[in-house]
This record gives structure tokens, sequence and C-alpha cells, in this order.
């Protein structure tokens, strides 16, 4: 899905793989003019699976996510005429959105603050690794280190095991948000009274320690850290776990007096409440092994679906934990028309989350497939900057574009 509210914003697109994408495509989807600039080869992020259809296909379906609404073309910024493009797509720019590693623009000739001087109206926005500063500036950095790092691993795992560094990319996907949110703010500064463009810093460590904030205050506040506890959250006086049940497995939240007093009647044990090792938290987090105890055989015996709508009629916060597929298929989802069918041309007919966002100004339009390498070349090229087509094909020869 993608909306028109931001049609007069024009963002030049210099990102790669995920964290830098996902920024602009939520930038794309709210009906931002993204023109993604890779180089003649490609970005990396295009070789990425899962792959679908013939060996020559020019994108995986992560790249097909993440460059919807986008339009494409190639650029060498390694060569002089490569960068002279470049400054001419910038001159009518509200934005220039890269996640290269600090300093890299700088070695393109196009250094942020000789670009901010240039085009006072544009600001940039970096997303990389450790911030544009500071003694790892430079340093290199995957998902492992970021989840280590940023404190997700530690508390992750068995009791007397090791640290478990949780899957995916979500990190990246964070930051990402960060980078939009960003963006918009240094537009709407610009606007509101500022008067010009400015650079935006986004720290993808930083962005990940940032939804850590449980553990952090918990531990500038009491000094204890949360420890290992296997498929509970923490041991305490709750009980947040994942549980099997008859048929998968469940999620139970259950934290307050309210909550546990609801769970006692799910399990037509109304006499626990008042047992003197569960009757107040601190009871419960003493004897939290032997409430565990009890509640485990309860959710074996009974089907993901029936505990979700009795935990929902007694307001416990207890959820079924779906695969992908029965995700693609929830009926909340499905009456939202939360999932979009692309008809991307390489990969065929994929659904996609669509946006998260809701706007009550403006209707939906269908989105765009990600562009083939290169497609939109012509279009950029010959109708924004108004290059002939003899000039066009002499770019084209000499591995300019």
């Amino acid at each position: 899905m993608r909306y028109s509210a931001l049609s007069d914003v024009r963002v030049v697109d210099l990102t790669h793989y995920i964290a830098g994408p996902y920024a602009t495509k939520l930038l794309a989807d709210m009906g931002a003019d993204v023109v993604k600039v890779e180089p003649v080869q490609g970005e990396g992020g295009r070789g990425l699976g899962p792959k679908r259809g013939s060996g020559d296909c020019d994108r995986g379906g992560l790249f097909a996510f993440l460059n919807l609404n986008k339009r494409g073309v190639t650029l060498n910024l390694k060569h002089a005429g490569g960068r002279e493009l470049m400054t001419a797509l910038l001159e009518d720019a509200d934005l220039l959105v890269e996640n290269f590693a600090p300093g890299t623009l700088a070695e393109f000739g196009l250094a942020p603050d000789a670009l901010l001087e240039k085009f006072p109206r544009l600001s940039i926005v970096s997303i990389s690794n450790f911030g544009q500063d500071g003694p790892e500036r430079d340093g290199r950095l995957n998902d492992l280190v970021l989840f280590a790092r940023g404190g997700w691993t530690f508390p992750v795992g068995e009791p007397n095991r090791e640290p478990l560094t949780p899957p995916g990319s979500l990190a990246q996907y964070v930051s990402a948000l960060y980078g939009a949110i960003g963006a918009m703010q240094a537009i709407t500064a610009r606007d509101l009274g500022l008067g010009r463009g400015q650079h935006v810093d986004v720290s993808i460590l930083e962005a990940t320690v940032a939804t850590m904030i449980y553990e952090t205050v918990t531990f500038q506040y009491t000094g204890a850290l949360r420890s290992r506890a296997g498929k509970r959250f923490a041991v305490g006086p709750f009980l947040i776990v994942t549980l099997r049940c008859k048929d998968g497995y469940a999620g139970l939240h259950c934290v307050t007096d309210k909550q546990f007093e609801g769970l006692c009647d799910l399990m037509e044990r109304r006499e626990l409440a008042f047992d003197p090792r569960f009757d107040t938290a601190l009871n419960r987090m003493i004897n939290n092994d032997a409430l565990l105890e009890i509640v485990e055989p309860f959710f074996l015996c009974h089907e993901r679906r029936w505990l979700y709508q009795e935990g929902q009629r007694r307001t416990i916060p207890l959820v079924p934990i779906p695969s992908v597929g029965e995700v693609l298929e929830w009926e909340q989802t499905r009456a939202r028309n939360y999932f979009e069918t692309i008809d991307d041309p390489a990969l065929g007919k994929i659904r996609v989350p669509g946006t998260p966002l809701r706007l009550t100004s403006h209707r939906a339009e269908p989105s765009r497939p990600a562009p083939r390498l290169g497609e939109h070349n012509r279009e950029i090229f010959g109708g924004r900057l108004k290059l002939s087509d003899a000039a066009i094909k002499a770019l084209q020869q000499a591995g300019t574009i």
C-alpha cells in the first residue's frame, strides 16, 4: 500500500542491504519520490535470498520487499561523470539517505558538510554501524555483533548454558525506523524555522540498545541483571513464559494479581489464589518454579485457540505462537487487508507486509514493484536531468551509468 502524503518530498537513496533500504521504503510507502541509486553492477542486497524463478533474476525476495515503491538508476560514483550526475540529482532533493561506512561519501567527493553548504535545503541521513564518530566508528558489524553489543544476547537462553543470539535482523529494522523518523524531523525542522537542512547521524548499535530499556533501567535502579531463564522471560513475581500446548505453543504474560486470579479461574484452580505459596507477588516469585509445575500440564491438555479465547475472556495476556503461514492467514490481518500481493515482473506474485500506518487523509494505492537494475535511467537522467538519448548512451558505454 502506498499513500501520497509525502508526494512533495524528493529522496536520493544511496543505501544497500537492509537498514538503509528499509528506512527509504518507509518514506516511499508514504509517497515520497525515492530514487534508488545503485552501482552499475547493482547493490549487494540484490543477491540475497529467497530466490524464485530463473537463475538470471536480478533480485531476491528481500530486495523486492525493501525497495517497493522506488524508482531505480545506476551510477558509478568512482567516475567524475557519475559524481556530477549525483550532484545534479541533489539540486532539488530534500533528503539524501546513505548507509555507507563513515567517510565513504567524502571519499567519493561528496562530503556531507560540503553537500549541506552547496544545497541548503538538503538533509543527509547517515545510518552506520556505530555512528559517525567514536573509537569504534570504523568497526565491522553484523547481526551477531549487534545483538551481543546491544545487550540482547546476554539474557537469552538456559540458566546454565551459553547465551543465545536472537535470530534475524530486527536490530537493522529498528535503526531504519529511527532513520525514517530522523528524516522527517529534519524536514520539519527546516520548514518550521531552521530554514536549512542538517546531517542526521543514526547508529545501528545505539538503536539496538534503545530497545533494551527494560534491562538498562532495571539495572540502574536496582543493580540487578536479568539472568537467563530458559523459556521464561525472567524469574520474578510474574509468570512470563512460553508453554507447550496440545497443538503447538502459547505465550503467557501473567503479571498482576488480577491476571493471576484470572489464570487460577481458567485452570479451575481458584484455591491457588489463596495458597500461601502464591497469594502475593513476593510469594509467587519465591515459588515461581512450583507455580510453573502447576501451569505447564494444564497448557499441555488444551489447544492454543481455546486457551487464547478463554484467556481473552479473563483479560489474561495469553496468545498462540503461530507459524509464518498462520500469521499470513490470521483473520485480523486478512480483515484489514494488511498483506499486499505484488505482481513482480521477475518474481511473479508475492505477498508482502503492507504499511502498518493508515491515514484518513489519503487513499492507499497499490505498491509498485522494486525497480529492475537501472530500470529508470532514461526516465530520471533524460526526464529530470534533461540529458539527451545520445548523452545517456555515451554514459552507458563509458560505464558511468
